[in-house]
């Protein structure tokens, strides 16, 4: 274990990285932190001051660390901006004299060096020769080995955590180099440290705060390895996984209404949104390719399930910053207009890979209404509603043509098997009847939330006649679906459907159905993540497990100026 974490905590970067994991360690060992790094603010060499007991005469003092990448060497000594030695003495001669505030100017001081390298013998003098200068105050160097053991014996040892779960960890990093691991080990793992202490109501808010960093703690690890394997969808998987878990586990219990519970939970999110970037960072260029999801693919089935992964996962990455920015953005200014940032290159990601790969407009199978309702919400956000009835005239021409010319239609028991198996034998296609569609209900409801007669027009030749024998349906969640949806699919088991579903020829008569249906017919507006403004949580689990999303979350965006609006 202490392997992995040295590997883990020498590759963290100074900034909001490596200070980071030293200011919860020393949470979790008792300290007070008066503040840690702060972007834009001068801190004349203190990037964490903290109150605590020092573990070698178990007094109580004032520790002034100032934070480092890499080796302690000559370089980082004395060279350059950033160079050790004038931000030790700017911590004496003004932080120290300026600075502490008088309720804790009585408090013995320790000045420390904290860096995530060794200490290079060639500096070792001049170390020496500093403390002489200095012997009013304490000081002290913690190295890497002195940071791997500070987080091992606080969030990783024998009492908090168990041989099955570091068993676990092992296995997961183990396979991370296999693009196809499913991650079952990591589900256990985040398993066993939830259930360390299975009374959560009785448990107190401390332990419940250490199960949290043990496991951003272990999302990290994880997220690291999988930034040397540039795998991507395994980081961002584990970290659907671990959100959805947590609050599935956290949410249910009314534990999230403690302030400082939800702090670390919103700070899981944002760990979720690195991860995001680091996906999209890799992923938007391929975007802008022409046919570029197809460059490895050997068949049309993979290619279409390649490009749709790919589609849905680029439109979750920019509605969780979309949610980060409205939740925080007011109160950060500069972290709203990077989180915008965030979700504009998301969506231009989806205009580019729906220009540069035709087969998207031929979903192979229903459950790809998944993907495009993450899409469409998106775009939607961001006013791109022609865009979207662009899309929505395509999907329906191609499908259109292929259940003329090819006979075949997504598939609605959504398996890839039998998809391959048409494509390969049409005379199966021909012979199997059973029509029904709940993305085709789905593309016909985003037309009122366009407001689009025209279109609605159009998409009604195409019901009446091509699409005639399609069993036209829509999924409904239910109560008990909530308690659900987090830890597995939630279809067929919870909901309802409504199947044989008709569309008026009038456009209005449509519109007010709709719109009636959405406000006697929401029952998942009463569901946590609604209700606390982390609605994406529920698309996370609609993404991960193949759950079908909730008409809610389109109807929601209906504009509807008839009499049912009173």
């Amino acid at each position: 274990m202490k392997l992995i974490l040295a590997d883990y905590i020498a590759s963290l970067k100074e900034d909001r990285e490596l200070d980071a994991l030293i200011e919860e360690t020393l949470r979790e060992n008792g300290f007070e932190i008066l503040f840690g790094p702060q972007k834009g603010v001068r801190q004349y060499g203190v990037d964490i001051c903290a109150i605590g007991k020092d573990p070698d005469d178990n007094k109580k003092k004032l520790f002034l660390i100032t934070v480092k990448q890499g080796n302690l060497d000559r370089k980082n000594w004395q060279g350059g901006n950033q160079a050790l030695e004038p931000s030790l003495r700017e911590i004496i001669s003004v932080y120290i004299r300026n600075n502490i505030s008088p309720a804790h100017k009585r408090l013995p001081i320790v000045i420390v060096i904290a860096h995530n390298g060794i200490n290079e013998a060639a500096i070792q003098q001049n170390w020496a020769g500093f403390q002489k200068d200095f012997p009013k105050y304490s000081f002290d160097i913690w190295q890497l080995e002195t940071i791997v053991s500070m987080v091992y014996d606080s969030m990783l040892n024998e009492k908090v955590f168990s041989e099955s779960a570091r068993e676990l960890l092992r296995k997961v990093i183990v396979n991370l180099y296999n693009p196809e691991y499913d991650l079952s080990d990591y589900s256990l793992l985040i398993d066993d440290v939830l259930a360390s202490n299975s009374k959560i109501k009785s448990t107190s808010a401390k332990e419940n705060l250490k199960i949290f960093h043990k496991i951003k703690l272990i999302l990290a690890i994880v997220f690291n390895y999988c930034k040397r394997e540039e795998d991507s969808m395994l980081a961002i998987k584990a970290g659907e996984l671990t959100i959805l878990k947590v609050w599935d586990r956290y949410w249910e219990s009314g534990i999230l209404s403690d302030p400082s519970l939800m702090e670390v939970f919103i700070g899981l999110l944002f760990q979720k949104n690195q991860i995001n970037q680091f996906y999209l960072s890799r992923l938007l260029p391929v975007c802008e390719i022409e046919d570029g999801f197809g460059k490895y693919c050997s068949n049309p089935v993979t290619y279409n399930s390649v490009v749709y992964s790919h589609f849905g996962q680029i439109a979750l990455c920019g509605l969780e910053s979309v949610t980060l920015q409205a939740l925080f953005g007011k109160d950060s200014p500069e972290l709203g207009d990077i989180l915008e940032s965030y979700s504009k290159a998301a969506v231009n990601g989806l205009l580019r890979i729906f220009e540069n790969n035709e087969i998207i407009t031929g979903p192979d199978t229903d459950d790809r209404m998944i993907e495009i309702n993450l899409a469409f919400t998106l775009l939607y956000l961001f006013g791109r509603g022609e865009d979207i009835q662009k899309m929505i005239e395509d999907y329906l021409e191609s499908m259109a043509e292929a259940i003329v010319l090819m006979k075949t239609f997504p598939e609605y028991g959504n398996s890839l098997e039998k998809v391959a198996e048409f494509r390969a034998t049409p005379e199966l296609r021909e012979a199997d009847a059973s029509n029904s569609s709940s993305l085709l209900s789905c593309l016909m409801e985003w037309i009122a939330v366009l407001d689009a007669p025209s279109l609605y027009a159009r998409a009604l030749i195409y019901l009446n006649s091509v699409f005639k024998d399609v069993n036209l349906m829509l999924w409904f969640p239910e109560k008990e679906t909530e308690s659900v949806m987090f830890r597995r699919r939630a279809v067929p088991e919870t909901g309802y459907t409504l199947t044989e579903l008709s569309f008026p020829d009038d456009y209005q008569k449509f519109k007010d159905g709709v719109f009636s249906d959405f406000l006697y017919n929401s029952q998942e507006c009463s569901f946590g993540y609604f209700r606390t403004g982390f609605w994406p949580i529920g698309l996370i689990s609609c993404l991960h497990y193949r759950t079908y999303v909730s008409p809610y979350y389109w109807r929601r965006f209906i504009k509807n100026f008839s009499e049912l609006q009173s």
